[in-house]
Parts: C-alpha cells; structure tokens; sequence
C-alpha cells in the first residue's frame, strides 16, 4: 500500500473516523496501531454521530472504544441534522460534519484533519463528474491536500485501493462497521462503485480504477500549470468531505 506520510503536516493532526474500513484502517497506519512515538499528542480521533441510522449510535462507541484502544485523544458529537432550505440530507449532513471539524481545528489547535479517502474513491468521483463534462480541475477531483474554509485536509491514502485497506484490517484481526446504505444503488456513486466499475473492469481494463488514478494527477498537474483551465467543482453529492 502507498500511504503518503510525507503530505502530513508536522503538528498535531485530527484523523475523521466514521467507522468504516478506510477510516478505520487510516487510525491504525497513521499511529501504527498505538504505537507511534507520542502518537497520543499527534493525533486525536474526531467522529460525527449524524442520528439518521439506528447503527449510529453503536458506531459512536465503536470509534471511542478504537480510540481507547490505540491510547489516541477522542472528540465526538451527536449531532441533530435539520436541512436547512434548498438542501439535501446528504448537504445538510456534511455541513454539520464541517462545523463539528472546524470547532476542533480552532480548539485542538489542529494543523490538518486526515481522511480516508482511496484510489477507489477518486474513480468513483471521476466517473460521477464526467456527466457534468467538468474541466480538468474538477475531473482532478480529490486531492492529497485542499482548503475548505479554516479547515485543511489531508487524504494519505489515495494511493491505496480500498480491497488492500480491508485486507490489512484482516490481516490483524481488526473490525470495522459496514454502512448498509452503501449498498443502496439507486445513490449513484453506489452504482457506481458496484456497477458501472466491475463492468468496465471487465470488460474494457481490469486496471481501470489505477489508471483512472493517473489520469486524475495528470489532469491535476496540468490544471496546476495552466491556470485558465482551472473550476470550482464542489457540488456535495461529489465533494470529497
């Protein structure tokens, strides 16, 4: 796996764990299950309980019981989502989730919040954002580092596919907790990612979620060094926090 360390700023960092197998396994890479020297002082685990499933609750104490065990600072909340007018539930949930990040960068004094975003993620938003004929910017889709508002993200895992962060969770014995609405494809990044994906695999380039990867660098890179080419693309059905 290629788990970026070096995009991680050197104080004090704020890992967003949900519960799922990413997060899950990004808490333990980053501290090295616990064991990282003064792991205890560099990172802190920040969870949002959004109260719209019945899980939600027990994966609250799933995420505070991981960070007890990695002897890791924990900061969570129970949130209540209201939509505000002419937002989603998705919308609404995500600017509750900023909120809470942004209360905990100013209070923790944080230097970044890590996610744990992957390779298989920036395929999915690829595909989503070419129905848009997006630009080169927002094709780029998720980066290793972006600014939304006060707060800074990091993704070191975007180099790794999310089949080889579940393995490495196996390997050790380490549980995580499933989202059954992940499996719901009538939302269209799950069709995308248990439909439309396994069918290009199949049938055009067993490699397509890498290469896509690539594309997404490469556009990123030329967007960089040609500004004009450049687009806000941070609709919430496809923003990556």
């Amino acid at each position: 796996m290629k788990v970026n360390r070096s995009i991680l700023p050197p104080g004090r960092i704020g890992l967003a764990v949900s519960g799922g197998s990413d997060s899950v396994a990004l808490a333990f890479l980053l501290t090295k299950g616990g064991k990282k020297k003064n792991a205890e002082k560099r990172f802190v685990i920040l969870h949002v309980d959004h109260g719209l499933r019945k899980e939600s609750r027990e994966e609250y104490r799933f995420v505070k019981n991981l960070a007890e065990r990695l002897g890791i600072p924990f900061k969570g909340r129970h949130a209540k989502v209201i939509r505000e007018k002419g937002e989603s539930l998705e919308m609404a949930a995500r600017r509750v989730r900023l909120a809470f990040f942004e209360q905990q960068m100013r209070l923790l004094k944080l230097d970044a919040i890590a996610t744990g975003h992957h390779m298989d993620d920036v395929a999915e938003t690829f595909l989503m954002r070419i129905k848009r004929a997006s630009g080169a910017e927002g094709l780029a889709g998720i980066k290793e580092k972006s600014q939304v508002g006060s707060i800074r993200f990091v993704r070191p895992l975007l180099g790794c596919r999310n089949s080889e962060l579940t393995k490495y969770l196996e390997k050790y014995k380490e549980q995580w907790r499933e989202d059954a609405s992940n499996d719901d494809t009538s939302i269209e990044r799950n069709k995308i990612r248990h439909e439309v994906i396994p069918f290009l695999e199949r049938t055009i380039d067993p490699k397509l979620v890498p290469h896509i990867y690539k594309i997404t660098k490469n556009l990123a890179s030329l967007a960089h060094h040609q500004p004009n080419l450049r687009e806000k693309d941070s609709s919430p059905s496809t923003h990556p926090m």
